[in-house]
């Protein structure tokens, strides 16, 4: 009989615990792997047919530029970008359910899981000719808000983050995986826009965070997201946001090995996001006191 050690005995015995605990989540969920797989390579066609219909706008002078009654901007591209994707997704093998995008709302039967779409995150740079937006598509489980799947697609970079629940996540067909740990002094923290932590009453978390850290910088939208993904950020707080600004990271940062604390915010509607390495993401949460609110 083989003589185990104790930490050898506890070790092994964490590690039966975590892969039975990520079996456990796939079967709480519903969703067998290869199904998922396949639905995350419809995501992607789906973000990457999208992505062809916004660089043929990109700086042009045919954008169609409105207001939506928020005072947020819309164009042709975004409107045309999301008939793109849900035309796909609504195609997809064993993937009709529903659809909520950022233009034309929600769409469908009443599933348990839902498609949703945001065409153009980062509209207000698109119009100005900024290349840092693209489209972001995630699959949530709307019983318990879960992501499963997530794809952010940059079109004018040429970049495509994918990941979900058991698949690991991507950056243009190559793995990614975030550091278990990480120094806050050695990290870049980026931070959405000042005014959306106004809007979620977290003024004092953005001044608390300046106190904290030195490297605290703006990159915003879906680039900043992925460019935690791929670890070049430590972490980032985006307050406000609508679901489809969010579930598609929140899908590849926890596929990618990081964590994501979101929660409602203080605007009605809204989500406050914490994304990142799981150790800056624990120390942030704790020192800010991002989900205690």
């Amino acid at each position: 009989m083989t003589a185990w050690s104790a930490p050898l005995i506890v070790n092994k015995l964490y590690n039966i615990t975590i892969r039975y605990e990520q079996i456990r989540a796939f079967i709480l969920r519903g969703m067998q792997a290869g199904r998922l797989e396949t639905l995350l390579a419809t995501a992607v066609a789906a973000a990457e047919e999208a992505g062809a219909v916004i660089r043929r706008y990109f700086g042009g002078n045919r954008l169609g530029l409105e207001r939506k009654p928020d005072g947020s901007p819309v164009t042709r591209a975004d409107r045309e970008a999301e008939a793109v994707i849900r035309a796909r997704l609504a195609a997809a093998p064993g993937g009709a359910f529903d659809i909520l995008g950022e233009e034309e709302g929600l769409s469908g039967p009443g599933t348990r899981w839902r498609w949703v779409v945001d065409p153009i995150d980062g509209t207000r740079s698109f119009v100005r000719g900024i290349p840092l937006c693209g489209p972001m598509i995630g699959l949530e489980n709307t019983a318990d808000g879960r992501a499963l799947l997530g794809v952010i697609h940059l079109p004018m970079l040429g970049v495509t983050y994918a990941g979900g629940a058991g698949l690991g996540a991507t950056r243009n067909g190559a793995p990614v995986r975030l550091p278990e740990s990480a120094a806050l002094p050695d990290a870049i923290i980026a931070t959405g826009d000042v005014a959306a932590f106004r809007e979620a009453g977290r003024e004092n978390d953005y001044r608390r965070l300046t106190e904290l850290h030195g490297y605290v910088r703006g990159y915003t939208d879906c680039f900043g997201h992925g460019l935690v993904i791929e670890g070049a950020l430590g972490a980032m707080l985006d307050p406000a946001l609508n679901v489809w600004d969010i579930r598609a990271s929140q899908a590849i940062v926890e596929a990618a090995g990081g964590a994501a604390v979101v929660v409602p915010s203080k605007r009605a509607g809204k989500l406050d996001a914490l994304i990142g390495n799981r150790a800056l993401v624990a120390e942030l949460d704790r020192e800010l006191g991002f989900s205690a609110r």
